[in-house]
């Protein structure tokens, strides 16, 4: 039980995970049936039966847990609410709260009408903590549903930079500078017009003296037509969320500064629009990484590794204790796990079960790949070091995350493979960009 009965004029919300320990006045009551619950209303009382996912495992039943937390705010419309939690040990009352801040969320900027919303609240202990989850959250759901024709790589870096109040840009890189320096980011967003030119950016926490050093990596890509390897019009119809990566990586970011984490924390952007042109980049191509290796475009489409490779190249320059990429990178990732279940791939079997109990706990979906390492042969060239992309239609969500590893050399690291996109459900209408494994990779980053 999480709150008492000494709340005046709000309403309680009983939530069960068994129905043992509903009250016996309560079981003649008629529930509303859902899928994943049961849900009773009145004016002094709101009861919600969960026995229905009460079997599922301890990642699922908090992943859910956030989703009734949504439906249930949208059920109740109006009113003020505290909640008596009769949980399982397994689960966390704050995904219910989550959820129910994530249902004040729309993106209605360009639309004409305007939806009503519910203005049910609830109070409980953690409203700090939850504000400040939802701000990232609703900032990388802003940042992704934002079209490509207003949001470009300048557009991200300024919206970064307005965002990180607690961070100062280490360095920003464009040009013939970026030309030089960062090779592989510069060759895939050539093709652009000049006002989307590709930029490489760096954040750093500012006034944080710890020794712990950790890089985030974020691909911004702010839309992918698939370059000269062009993309199907269905294909290519939700590209603008293809800088999703570098959304969440900088959602995650703001979450480290809130929590005051002791890490010297460094934010590298990718931002490039990956373009046709007639100075885009070709299948065949032969590049040099900022690494030394050369690189061959087996396609242009798979655009994104070129310019982590860079990126991640360059933090491990710095010595870090811990890389860490986000990146919207393949298709096979989607076919694998869906588009709610973002896939990780880590060099490190200690650190790779850490986010994944983590992960568990908090109820924010990240399942573990392999770097099967026999697959690396597929990315064997003829003419170069390697190259891009797999010569094989299966794995290749591992593939790519292959290629990545040959940059980050010994360097605990860890490769999240995410949609960034969340289809409408059960649970919500919503449908646009959505963050994923950052609440999971703050938890990680607690630890270490």
């Amino acid at each position: 039980m999480t709150s008492k009965r000494k709340e005046i004029n709000k309403t309680p919300i009983f939530i069960f995970f068994s129905k043992d320990e509903i009250n016996k006045n309560y079981k003649k009551i008629i529930f509303d049936e859902y899928s994943s619950y049961s849900v009773f209303k009145s004016d002094k009382k709101v009861i919600i039966d969960l026995s229905k996912i009460s079997n599922l495992n301890t990642l699922q039943k908090n992943y859910k847990l956030l989703l009734i937390g949504l439906a249930i705010k949208n059920y109740c419309k109006t009113g003020s609410f505290f909640i008596e939690y009769f949980g399982c040990k397994e689960t966390d009352v704050k995904n219910f709260f989550i959820g129910w801040s994530l249902a004040d969320y729309s993106f209605e900027k360009y639309k004409s009408r305007k939806k009503i919303k519910s203005n049910a609240k609830i109070h409980h202990k953690s409203e700090k903590e939850i504000k400040s989850i939802s701000e990232s959250y609703f900032f990388i759901r802003d940042l992704i549903n934002t079209p490509a024709n207003i949001l470009g790589p300048n557009e991200i870096f300024y919206s970064a930079k307005k965002f990180l109040k607690k961070y100062t840009v280490l360095n920003l890189v464009s040009g013939k500078k970026l030309d030089s320096k960062f090779p592989l980011i510069s060759a895939v967003g050539q093709g652009a017009d000049n006002h989307k030119k590709p930029i490489f950016c760096e954040f750093k926490l500012k006034k944080n003296k710890s020794k712990k050093k950790v890089f985030l990596i974020g691909k911004g890509v702010s839309f992918d037509t698939g370059g000269l390897n062009i993309k199907t019009g269905n294909g290519m119809s939700l590209m603008k969320k293809d800088m999703g990566g570098a959304a969440n990586c900088i959602g995650l970011a703001k979450l480290v500064s809130d929590y005051n984490l002791n890490i010297d924390l460094r934010l590298l952007l990718c931002l490039v629009e990956n373009s046709i042109s007639k100075k885009s980049i070709r299948p065949s191509d032969i590049i040099k990484s900022r690494e030394g290796s050369f690189v061959e475009i087996g396609d242009t489409d798979a655009e994104g590794r070129l310019i982590l490779a860079d990126a991640i190249s360059y933090a491990c320059e710095n010595k870090p204790d811990l890389i860490i990429d986000m990146a919207t990178l393949t298709g096979a990732s989607r076919v694998a796990m869906g588009t709610e279940v973002p896939s990780f791939f880590c060099n490190d079997d200690d650190l790779a079960m850490k986010l994944i109990d983590v992960s568990k706990k908090t109820g924010d979906p990240l399942w573990q790949l392999p770097l099967w390492e026999n697959y690396s042969s597929q990315l064997n060239s003829a003419h170069a070091d390697f190259r891009n992309i797999g010569n094989s239609m299966f794995g290749g969500a591992i593939t790519a995350a292959l290629f990545l590893q040959k940059f980050v050399k010994d360097t605990p690291w860890i490769h999240v493979d995410l949609m960034a996109w969340i289809r409408s459900n059960k649970f919500s209408s919503y449908e646009g960009g959505e963050a994923m494994g950052i609440r999971a990779l703050l938890e990680l980053l607690k630890k270490i």
